[in-house]
């Protein structure tokens, strides 16, 4: 299956988020809306859960993977995206979006709404959100 590569502004190697579909700039919206800065979604490939690197903190649940950059990123590991300027100063938000041809908007669109839950809510706020309203505890639940 082909994959599209969008990016903020376009490159020899990627598309201009401003060139997709609207069904493709929401799922970019929805990502950028909680600082995400980069977003898969696989044609395949499931994976699940919560990765942590020296940059970025990844989180999956099915074929989405959504990659936000760290709080405090120390200067050695500063990331660059196109420009040489530190994706903590002035590259906030989203810089890529990696799709397969025959993506699932809706679905992508709640996975991310789901992963901005599970990324913005603390461990305790997510029990009491279980408790009271039922809420899942987890992405994948």
């Amino acid at each position: 299956m082909a994959k599209l590569i969008y990016s903020r502004n376009g490159s020899e190697t990627t598309e201009s988020i401003d060139n997709a579909s609207p069904q493709v700039r929401w799922i970019w919206k929805q990502a950028h809306s909680f600082g995400a800065n980069i977003v898969r979604v696989r044609a395949d490939q499931l994976r699940y859960g919560k990765s942590t690197g020296k940059t970025f903190d990844a989180f999956h649940n099915g074929k989405v993977s959504v990659y936000k950059q760290k709080d405090n990123v120390h200067p050695d590991n500063a990331l660059y995206f196109a420009r040489k300027i530190p994706l903590t100063k002035v590259n906030k938000g989203m810089q890529i979006l990696e799709i397969h041809t025959n993506i699932d908007v809706q679905d992508t669109l709640d996975t991310v709404t789901g992963i901005k839950y599970y990324s913005q809510t603390s461990f305790l706020g997510r029990l009491w959100n279980r408790i009271r309203y039922g809420t899942p505890m987890s992405i994948n639940s």
